[in-house]
C-alpha cells in the first residue's frame, strides 16, 4: 500500500464499516507495517537472516516430485509507471516438491523454517517478491507472536506447543482473493502429485478464520488430505512439504481453470462483463457515470464479485468474451476463461498481476491509462470506447 493512499482509505474505511473497524485496522497497519516491517525487520533483521531461494532449495532437500517448466514470467508488480511499458521478466525454473524435516512454521502466514532458522523463500514468495514478503511474513509473526519468539526460532530455536506430523502452509500474507485463489489453492495440483508419489497428503494448514471464498473454492477443486485451520502462532512440523510457490505459469492456469469449472455448466452465453468496485476502498472510477454509459452501449453487464458466490464466478467468467475493469482481485476471475479478452483500468501505476494471467491462457489484454485522482481512477471514455468497438468488431459512438 501507497502511503499517500491512507488517508483516502481511512475515510472510505469509516462509512463502511465504522470506527471501530478503522481504528483497529489501522492500529495494525502502523504498528506491523511501520514498527515490525519498516525499523525491526528492515534495519535489525534484514541481513542476518539466512534465506533458502527457489533456485537453491532443490539442492539441499531433495525433491520429491519435478516438473519441467520452459519459458519466462513477467514479474507480478514490475510494470511500473507508463514510461515503462513493459513489464521486467524472470525465469521461475521447473516445479517440484521438497520434505523438509524438523521445521518450524512463523504464523500466520509463515514463513516456513529449517532447523537450523533458514527461512524457506517458497513457502511465501516467487523469486523476484522473496525479499519483500519474507520481511512482510516475519513481521506478521513479530506482531502475533512477539519479538523474541521470532528471532528466536529465526535463530534455530523452537519454542512452540503446536505440532504437525506431515503439514503444508496454504496461508497467504494478504487474505483477498486473488492471492488465496493464485497463490494458495493452486498449491493442491503438485500437493497431488506428492500424494501420487508418496501415498500420504500433507495436511493443508489454511486460515484461522477464513471468508466463505476459501472453504467454498477449496470444496470445488477437491483436496483429499485433511484441511485444519491453524491459529498462526509459531507451530513445530515434523515434515513439511514445500511445493514450488505458484507463479503461476501456464500449466497452473489451465489446471485451475479445469479444475474448477469440471462441475460447471457453461451452456448460456457469451457474457461481457464489467467488474466493479463499488464496495473498495480503492481504486474506484470516478467518472462512473459516463462510464456507464459506455457499457451500456455495448450491452456490458457490471458485476460485484464480492456479493457471488465463487460458483456463480467461475460459471459466469467461463463464458466471457469481453471483461472491463480497474486493476483489483475481483479479475482474478478471468483465469476461469477461454478466449476472452480483458480491457484493464489504470491509474498512475500499472501492475502486471493480470497481464501475466491473460498472457498464462493466451487472452487478448488492452491496459488502459486514466488519472489518478485521490484513490480512484479517472477514465478517458472516449478512448474506453475505441478500444471495445475495435475489440467487438463495431463502430464507436
Amino acid at each position: 500500500m501507497e502511503l499517500g493512499d491512507i488517508p483516502g482509505r481511512a475515510v472510505r474505511k469509516y462509512r463502511q464499516d465504522g470506527p471501530r473497524e478503522l481504528v483497529r485496522s489501522g492500529g495494525d497497519l502502523v504498528v506491523e507495517d511501520v514498527l515490525f516491517y519498516r525499523l525491526a525487520y528492515r534495519r535489525l533483521l534484514h541481513d542476518r537472516i539466512d534465506v533458502l531461494s527457489r533456485e537453491a532449495l532443490p539442492s539441499r532437500f531433495d525433491p520429491i516430485v519435478t516438473e519441467p517448466h520452459d519459458g519466462s514470467m513477467r514479474i507480478k508488480a514490475a510494470a511500473g509507471s507508463r514510461r515503462q511499458r513493459t513489464p521486467e521478466r524472470y525465469d521461475p525454473g521447473d516445479r517440484f516438491v521438497c520434505e523438509i524435516p524438523n521445521a518450524t512454521l512463523l504464523g500466520p502466514a509463515g514463513p516456513g523454517v529449517t532447523a537450523n532458522g533458514t527461512v524457506v523463500a517458497d513457502t511465501v514468495a516467487t523469486p523476484p517478491l522473496e525479499t519483500r514478503r519474507t520481511g512482510v511474513t516475519i513481521a506478521q509473526s513479530m506482531r502475533t507472536n512477539g519479538i523474541r519468539q521470532t528471532i528466536g526460532t529465526l535463530s534455530g530455536g523452537v519454542n512452540s506447543g503446536q505440532r504437525f506430523e506431515l503439514a503444508t502452509l496454504a496461508i497467504p500474507p494478504w487474505t483477498n482473493y486473488y492471492h488465496w485463489t493464485m497463490e494458495c489453492l493452486v498449491r493442491v495440483r503438485l500437493l497431488e502429485s506428492y500424494a501420487d508419489a508418496t501415498g500420504e497428503y500433507p495436511t493443508l494448514l489454511i486460515p484461522a478464520d477464513p471468508p466463505g471464498w476459501v472453504e467454498e473454492s477449496l470444496s470445488i477443486v477437491g483436496y483429499d488430505g485433511d484441511i485444519r485451520r491453524w491459529d498462526g502462532g509459531i507451530a513445530a512440523v515434523e515434515t513439511l512439504v514445500v511445493p514450488t510457490f505458484p507463479d503461476p505459469t501456464p500449466t497452473e492456469c489451465a489446471w485451475l481453470r479445469d479444475r474448477m469449472r469440471r462441475s460447471m455448466s457453461t451452456d448460456t452465453g457469451p457474457e461481457r462483463i464489467y467488474v466493479g468496485r463499488g464496495d473498495a476502498t480503492v481504486r474506484r472510477v470516478a467518472n462512473r457515470d459516463e462510464l456507464q454509459r459506455v457499457l451500456d452501449r455495448y450491452d456490458i453487464d457490471t458485476c460485484l464479485p464480492s456479493h457471488l458466490s465463487v460458483r456463480e464466478q467461475v460459471d459466469l467468467f467461463s463464458r466471457a468474451e469481453l471483461v472491463v475493469g480497474p486493476h483489483g482481485a475481483g479479475l482474478t476471475n478471468v483465469v476461469f476463461g477461454d478466449d476472452l479478452t480483458l480491457v484493464e483500468l489504470f491509474g498512475d501505476k500499472r501492475m502486471a498481476t493480470f497481464d501475466r494471467l491473460a498472457a498464462a491462457l493466451d487472452h487478448e489484454y488492452v491496459p488502459i491509462d486514466g488519472k489518478q485522482i485521490g484513490v480512484d481512477v479517472r477514465i478517458d471514455t472516449d478512448e474506453l470506447d475505441r478500444t471495445i468497438a475495435e475489440i467487438l468488431g463495431e463502430e464507436p459512438s
